[in-house]
């Protein structure tokens, strides 16, 4: 008798992290807990996208849900490069709060979201009025001081703005924090003003030109990004640095704790 010597091997357990924004909601995670599975009727698109990190998860709205699952079924081949499997089934293992998706001090990232996304044009224009004009020098910094990001980006030294550096992840000190931060205002703006929350100038593309998010949006979607990294990031820039990034973030929440 041949003994099979694959016989009793098992296929190792595959875990990572789903998160589903409320605008987008999926009822079959309504209400999900511990131990529920998750299946798709068949194995065609759209599959369920499993992140293998908290890192890489993308947060397209705010505010949403996330879990850390088991993939039960995964298609097969993957037939991509991305650290993500598309799955067919899953089960839950645990809720996860998902301020952790930006970091250990995720909380104040969170906070900030929350109050983006109901941001009115009076308190967007609190905001613009408490900015620092060394503000933007200041958030460079910060970026520059972090040690996650990548050599080729350090020939960079104005990261004003910016929202992620690209390429491998965590792509900003707190994950894609900024990223929906600014997504953030910009639904807003576009919620309550619609086209005019817009304007745009010639690129390269004549066919295609270059969009702005309109004052005070623009300036106000700097001045959360940046009080994002000052509370999210503290260990990046002195305080007296941090004092001043928070300002209008300070303004605006008074008599908030902040």
């Amino acid at each position: 008798m041949v003994s099979n010597p694959f016989r009793g091997l098992r296929r190792k357990r595959q875990t990572g992290f789903i998160y589903i924004a409320d605008e987008r909601r999926d009822l079959r995670f309504a209400g999900a807990a511990p131990g529920d599975e998750i299946h798709n009727e068949t194995r065609d698109a759209p599959w369920i996208v499993v992140d293998r990190t908290l890192d890489g998860v993308l947060v397209t709205s705010w505010p949403g849900s996330l879990w850390e699952v088991e993939v039960l079924d995964a298609i097969r081949p993957q037939n991509h490069e991305g650290d993500y499997t598309r799955a067919v089934a899953v089960r839950i293992l645990r809720t996860v709060p998902p301020h952790e998706l930006f970091g250990p001090h995720g909380e104040a990232v969170a906070w900030i979201l929350d109050r983006a996304i109901e941001l009115t044009r009076e308190e967007a224009e609190t905001l613009s009025q408490h900015r620092a004009a060394n503000a933007g020098l200041l958030y460079s910094r910060a970026w520059m001081n972090w040690d996650g990001l990548p050599d080729d980006k350090r020939v960079f030294e104005d990261w004003e703005g910016i929202i992620g550096a690209g390429g491998t992840v965590p792509v900003s000190p707190v994950g894609r924090g900024l990223s929906a931060i600014f997504n953030s205002v910009c639904a807003t703006a576009i919620r309550l003003f619609g086209d005019n929350a817009w304007y745009t100038t010639d690129g390269p593309d004549v066919e295609d030109p270059d969009m702005h998010l309109a004052e005070p949006w623009f300036t106000a979607s700097l001045c959360l990004i940046e009080a994002a990294i000052a509370l999210g990031a503290p260990h990046l820039i002195p305080d007296s640095d941090r004092t001043t990034l928070t300002a209008p973030w300070r303004a605006l929440t008074r008599p908030s704790l902040s």
